[in-house]
C-alpha cells in the first residue's frame, strides 16, 4: 500500500485529534491488559484487548499520548481487529521492525506504513513504539 506524504499527514492528524478506538477508563469486559510509557516525553499508555476463540474481537486504549504515539496506537487496533492473536503479532513485530529500521514486510502493515521514515527521527521512535508496546504486552498476557 502506497499512501502520498499528504494523506500520511492526514492519517496521522486525524487519528490524534478523532480516534476511534480511545477510551476514557477501562472498557466494560474480559479485556486483557498491559501498560506502556515512555520516560522521556508525556506518552503514557494503557492498552485493551478482548480476544475470544483465538482472535481479537476488539481492542481499545486509553492515556494520554503525543500526536505519533496517539494516532499509531489507533492505526493500529484498526489492524488488528479481525485477526488471529498470531496475525496480530506478526503485524506488531513487522510494524516494530519498521520503526527500528530493521526488515520488515510492508504489506502487513495497511495503514501503519505511513511511519515508515519515524526512525530517521530518532527523538519520535519510542513515541510510535509507546502505545503499540501496550497493546503488545495486553496480547502477551493471552499466552501466559
Amino acid at each position: 500500500m502506497e499512501i502520498s506524504n499528504e494523506l500520511a499527514k492526514e492519517l496521522i492528524i486525524d487519528h490524534y485529534e478523532s480516534p476511534s478506538n480511545k477510551v476514557e477508563g477501562k472498557p466494560k469486559g474480559k479485556y486483557l491488559y498491559g501498560h506502556n510509557d515512555s520516560p522521556s516525553c508525556i506518552d503514557n499508555i494503557d492498552g485493551y484487548v478482548l480476544i475470544q476463540n483465538g482472535k481479537v474481537k476488539d481492542a481499545k486504549f486509553s492515556g494520554i499520548g503525543c500526536a505519533i504515539c496517539t494516532s499509531s496506537t489507533d492505526l493500529l487496533v484498526d489492524e488488528i481487529i479481525g485477526k488471529t492473536v498470531a496475525q496480530a503479532k506478526k503485524i506488531i513485530a513487522n510494524y516494530l521492525g519498521m520503526i527500528l529500521g530493521k526488515k520488515f514486510d510492508k504489506k502487513l502493515l495497511g495503514k501503519l506504513i505511513v511511519y515508515k521514515n519515524v526512525n530517521k527521527q530518532a527523538n519520535r521512535v519510542k513515541c510510535a513504539m509507546t502505545g503499540i508496546q501496550a497493546i503488545e504486552k495486553a496480547i502477551d498476557s493471552y499466552e501466559k
